[in-house]
C-alpha cells in the first residue's frame, strides 16, 4: 500500500495587506511615448483603413442575425450577397437591418 502525503491547507489571503501599492502609469506619458517610439522606428501616424473589398459575413451577423441558411451558391455569388447585404444594413435610410430582410 503506497503511503500518503498529509493534505496540506493553502491560505492565499493572509499578509494581503501588508503588499505594497502598484504604481499607476500615466496613460498620456504612455501613449506619448510609444508615438514617439513608433516615430523613431518609421511608422508614420494612423490612416483610415481602405474599406475591404471582400465582406466578412461576422459583420453582418453582429446585427442581430441569429439563425443560419445554409445554401450551396459559388464564391461570386456568395460575394455579391454579402456586399449587398451589407450596402443596406449601413444605409440608414434603408428599413433592412440584417442579412434575413434582404429579400
Amino acid at each position: 500500500m503506497p503511503d500518503t502525503r498529509p493534505s496540506v491547507e493553502l491560505d492565499f489571503t493572509s499578509g494581503l495587506e501588508k503588499l505594497p501599492l502598484k504604481p499607476r502609469a500615466d496613460p498620456a506619458a504612455t501613449t506619448l511615448a510609444s508615438v514617439e517610439a513608433g516615430k523613431e522606428l518609421g511608422f508614420s501616424a494612423r490612416q483610415e483603413a481602405p474599406i475591404p473589398l471582400k465582406v466578412d459575413g461576422r459583420r453582418l451577423r453582429s446585427r442581430w442575425a441569429n439563425t443560419q441558411l445554409n445554401l450551396k451558391v459559388t464564391e461570386a455569388e456568395k460575394e455579391a450577397i454579402l456586399a449587398e447585404a451589407s450596402r443596406h444594413i449601413q444605409d440608414p435610410a434603408s428599413p433592412v437591418s440584417n442579412i434575413g430582410e434582404l429579400w
